[in-house]
């Protein structure tokens, strides 16, 4: 008798095991589809109400913002799906733009010298960052909470607060120029995606990353350089925003203190989406959609007439959305019980 029951414990249990690989993956589900389903009907009522929505010249102005935004999303993505927060990215944006306006106009430097500087400052930033975090063992979110406000303490010693209005043409034309009606930074951002998204999903580091994120513990104990990892990942990050920051202000033809702090809350809403539409894998083309998806949501607002506090609050709640999504589908991967007979 008690053999019996031994064997029909035994041809139950992987009946079992796939009935919760199926509830967990069903679960996963609801939460991806969920995602694009809210993404139809915002297209679709949007497109509805208001036409011009979806004409050339409103995609287009999509399609530039979302390339202007995209850099700094993709490394904040970076550091989210290591593990990490920072909340400097924006600052390094904007830190890196007044550098290379400071060094074209107030200085009389070339862009072969402005440009090059302006991304080491990225690099060393996010350096100084990954320090903090990975060898100091502070919190991501404190250390890069102080950099933001040290960040923004040089802008005002920098330039004393004033607006850098004159800048060379060249400069201009990364953030204005076309190449076959294409605009230029739709090219940079193609290019820097490509990298980025092979870095991410075909290189060790890479999917080394992605592993951080998920289960820290079982990465140390299977050999991987937790800190060399999370340290590549702030750098990346402050690397990636630079470009966000110097394409803005090449496209306004001026630099102010204040250019990159738009890009604080826009860059942790599409890095959030982009870590929940495909589930943790393909992080990268994850926060691509969401950019774009985050760019439309404002540029419908603009349409709609609505005062700026609607930015804030729409941002605000896809952002509650995006971790809340997040949060849901990581629980149900987790806590979904076998089910017995």
């Amino acid at each position: 008798m008690s053999k019996s029951n031994s064997n029909l414990t035994s041809s139950d249990a992987p009946s079992d095991r796939t009935t919760e690989k199926a509830d967990r993956k069903g679960s996963r589900n609801i939460v991806q589809y969920g995602i694009f389903i809210l993404f139809g009907g915002f297209y679709a009522v949007v497109s509805f109400q208001h036409p011009e929505f979806l004409q050339l010249g409103n995609l287009y102005d999509v399609l530039i913002e979302t390339s202007i935004i995209s850099f700094v999303a993709f490394g904040e993505a970076i550091v989210i799906t290591a593990g990490g927060l920072d909340l400097s990215v924006g600052n390094i944006a904007g830190y890196a733009a007044m550098i290379v306006c400071y060094f074209l106009t107030d200085l009389g430097y070339g862009l072969e010298v402005a440009l090059p500087i302006g991304l080491a400052v990225g690099v060393v930033i996010g350096f100084g960052n990954g320090l903090m975090v990975s060898r100091l063992h502070m919190n991501s979110l404190i250390a890069t909470l102080g950099t933001m406000f040290v960040l923004i303490g040089f802008l005002y010693g920098l330039t004393g607060g004033t607006t850098i209005h004159i800048v060379p043409p060249e400069f201009m034309f990364l953030g204005t120029g076309t190449f076959l009606n294409i605009p230029i930074p739709v090219y940079i951002m193609a290019v820097v995606f490509v990298a980025t998204y092979l870095f991410m999903e075909k290189t060790g580091p890479g999917r080394n990353l992605r592993m951080i994120g998920g289960n820290m513990e079982a990465c140390r104990l299977s050999g991987v350089n937790i800190k060399n990892l999370t340290l590549v990942s702030f750098v990346l990050a402050g690397f990636l925003s630079t470009f966000s920051g110097i394409l803005l202000a090449a496209r306004q033809a001026l630099g102010n203190v204040d250019l990159g702090e738009r890009f604080v809350l826009e860059a942790f809403v599409a890095a959030m989406l982009g870590t929940v539409i495909f589930n943790g894998k393909n992080v990268i083309t994850g926060t691509l959609i969401g950019t774009i998806f985050l760019v439309s949501l404002i540029n419908a607002i603009t349409l709609m007439g609505a005062g700026p506090q609607w930015m804030y609050i729409s941002q605000g709640a896809l952002l509650l959305v995006a971790i809340l999504a997040n949060y849901y589908s990581k629980a149900m991967m987790l806590k979904i019980p076998v089910k017995k007979s």
